[in-house]
């Protein structure tokens, strides 16, 4: 035990990520019955205690093994899962947001208050420390570039969509103003930085061609990016007039278009996804957490289409909506299969990675 501890990797935290997004769907779904939303429930309390248990391996790690917890800094791949923390964390507050007030009452607003408070200063942690280590530690190439790139600096505009979920239950202007441009900054931010990556991302792909297969779902975090931009855009620009009065109705319409635009971007991505998993499902796709890529990218992307569909009440928007949670359903049972098959066998490293298959001694021939 002792050993997972001081080489606990925070790529783990994916399965937070995608877990939860996979329980605030089911709770959310448009039209749900009971049960859906009662399944969501189970799954979301679950998930809290999963993400729970992720954090205090990363402290015991940071406490039995503090060099090699500092190493993870410099390390290209596993600092970007860094991103992975608050982004898992976030599940856990939206719903203490949209459930916790069921089962706890009126506290469940003030515990997720507190745990976004730490929530943002994790998220501005990881999009500042992991780039400037990139800067000056880091050995890129842009051959080398994936989806995960946009890890460390997704979760600000995640943080962002959280606290426009909250801002309806703050009652004093003040406080509601103070969040509103918190907010917004972290949204502006992420958003911007995760633009300049997705086209640096698209002309790798152009000029050097697919990643290896080890890394094909990278690829669908890209569309994670554009989900939880809309669900930022949407979800502040209902209380933009907080902060503009009038001209913030004008504002929360203009929030609406960018969103659209946000969300044709992302049927873009996600066709090139489906294509590039598909291209890569022939060849054998080997499996490893990198596969729960396919559940919280789809999961914010699905939630963006739900908050386009009660601003634009557009029949074939709402179809997606339920299309893409049907997928991303079946994406989250396939890999919490493999997930948990993989780690009863041990065929799952520490590191979240398949155990190399041992090579064939050869025999002498005498």
């Amino acid at each position: 035990m002792l050993a997972f501890v001081k080489n606990f990797t925070p790529n783990w935290f994916t399965v937070g990520m995608g877990t939860g997004i996979t329980a605030l769907g089911a709770y959310l779904y448009p039209g749900g019955p009971l049960w859906l939303k009662d399944l969501g429930t189970g799954l979301w309390i679950l998930n809290t205690v999963i993400v729970g248990v992720l954090l205090l391996l990363m402290l015991l790690r940071w406490i039995f093994n503090w060099k090699g917890s500092i190493a993870i800094l410099h390390d290209p791949i596993q600092s970007m899962f860094l991103g992975a923390v608050p982004m898992a964390l976030t599940t856990v507050i939206n719903g203490f947001i949209d459930m916790g007030q069921r089962l706890i009452g009126h506290e469940a607003l003030t515990i997720a208050m507190v745990l976004l408070v730490i929530n943002v200063l994790m998220a501005l942690g990881s999009g500042i420390v992991v780039p400037f280590m990139m800067f000056i530690s880091h050995d890129h190439r842009l051959d080398k570039l994936t989806g995960i790139w946009l890890m460390p600096v997704v979760p600000a505009e995640v943080a962002a969509a959280s606290g426009g979920l909250l801002l309806p239950y703050l009652t004093n202007v003040a406080a509601q103003k103070t969040l509103m441009v918190i907010s917004l900054g972290l949204w502006a931010l992420s958003v911007p930085l995760a633009f300049l990556m997705l086209g640096f991302l698209f002309l790798r792909l152009a000029v050097h061609k697919l990643p290896p297969k080890e890394m094909a779902i990278s690829t669908w975090i890209s569309l994670g990016t554009l989900g939880t931009g809309i669900m930022g855009l949407i979800g502040l620009g209902k209380s933009l007039p907080i902060l503009f009065g009038s001209l913030g109705h004008a504002m929360d319409g203009a929030a609406v278009l960018g969103s659209f635009a946000l969300w044709g971007f992302g049927l873009w991505w996600l066709t090139l996804s489906i294509l590039i998993t598909i291209y890569y499902a022939h060849k054998g796709l080997p499996f490893n957490l990198g596969w729960w890529g396919l559940t919280f990218p789809l999961g914010v992307f699905t939630g963006g289409t739900d908050m386009l569909y009660d601003q634009m009440h557009v029949g074939l928007i709402a179809f997606f909506a339920h299309l893409f949670y049907v997928l991303l359903a079946v994406f989250w049972t396939l890999v919490a299969v493999k997930t948990t098959g993989g780690v009863l066998t041990g065929r799952l490293t520490l590191t979240g990675a398949p155990k190399p298959t041992p090579m064939p001694t050869k025999t002498a021939v005498s």
